[in-house]
């Protein structure tokens, strides 16, 4: 997708340095810096401190640093590299896919560049899985449909290119269509104030950041024709893992009638978890509660404390929506049924 009119990918491999590159999320939207590292460790600390995130881009991540885990020795990739990508993040399952792609090809004694190759075909089928759940999301949100809220961000940082979630509001723009969307703020990393908003206002999409708690009085209010969010793991029974606050947005869709949908490829079931119910909740740390962040006047990127010191915080980052509750989930071959 574009900035400024270039085009990017969320993370990708850096022909030059023979290493691995990725957008650091973290400085959005005030600045866009690219990193390169040809160091296996720094790419698995990318992921776990949420320079990289979102379950797609988690995976290409882990699959390109895998790659540079062979080349800086092959005889600690089983027993060291493999364990040390998968413990990086808990729920995001396409993180557990990656690393078991690339253990098979490792599994064959590769050369580095055939491990190079399965990393970019993993990060390109992610791709090639988005623009296909644009497509199907896409048919799903021109009947009549164009107020359309997210929460998170599931765009293209979260995805590798395209995004899930916003894959179909972007096929919709590109075929001539207005889309509007709501952007709830989604506390506490603020990943649609800070990242979704940037996406749609790079692809000139219309949109409105909100508070995570105006969602509900919204759809009260008949100001939103569509729910699309994406997902960290799907449960074989549908159940639906993502960030904290969206079981709260299917309960005031069904509630209102407005249809809410799922959008992942099928890199994010996970047929091995039978319900939500089994589905591990990454607890993370409560300064991300805590704390906040910001560019002050002076262009200074300034931390500062928003609770009262010495008051505790509670920081589950995601939760589980049934499926009962949903209109559908959307993935690469259509819609899913449980």
């Amino acid at each position: 997708m574009r900035v400024n009119g270039n085009f990017y990918r969320a993370v990708n491999w850096h022909v030059e340095s023979g290493g691995v590159q990725w957008i650091e999320q973290r400085l959005l939207p005030h600045r866009f810096e690219q990193v390169v590292t040809i160091k296996a460790e720094e790419v698995a600390v990318a992921i776990e401190s949420m320079q990289v995130r979102g379950a797609p881009s988690i995976g290409a991540a882990a699959a390109h640093g895998l790659a540079l885990a062979w080349n800086e020795g092959q005889e600690r990739f089983m027993e060291y590299w493999l364990p040390r990508f998968r413990r990086t993040r808990p729920t995001a399952v396409n993180l557990f896919h990656a690393c078991n792609v690339m253990q098979l090809c490792a599994e064959s004694n590769p050369q580095l560049s055939r491990m190079v190759e399965c990393a970019q075909a993993y990060a390109d089928g992610e791709v090639s899985a988005n623009r296909c759940i644009g497509e199907h999301m896409a048919g799903l949100l021109a009947v009549g449909q164009r107020q359309i809220l997210t929460h998170c961000n599931a765009g293209w940082l979260a995805a590798v290119d395209w995004g899930t979630a916003t894959a179909g509001i972007y096929h919709l723009a590109q075929a001539g269509e207005n889309p509007f969307v709501w952007v709830d703020e989604t506390r506490p990393r603020l990943q649609g104030a800070r990242l979704t908003a940037w996406e749609l206002s790079q692809e000139g999409v219309a949109c409105r950041i909100q508070a995570d708690g105006a969602a509900a009085w919204m759809i009260a209010q008949g100001r939103v024709d569509a729910i699309v969010v994406g997902a960290d793991r799907i449960a074989a029974n549908g159940d639906v893992a993502n960030k904290i606050g969206t079981y709260a947005l299917s309960l005031a869709a069904r509630e209102h009638g407005v249809p809410m949908y799922v959008a992942a490829p099928t890199s994010t079931f996970d047929a091995g978890c039978p319900s939500g119910s089994e589905i591990p909740i990454e607890q993370r740390n409560e300064n991300e509660v805590l704390r906040i962040d910001g560019m002050d006047d002076t262009n200074r990127i300034q931390d500062i404390r928003v609770a009262a010191p010495g008051v505790l915080a509670n920081n589950p980052a995601f939760d589980v929506t049934p499926y009962a509750n949903l209109s559908g989930i959307v993935c690469e071959h259509g819609l899913w049924h449980a």
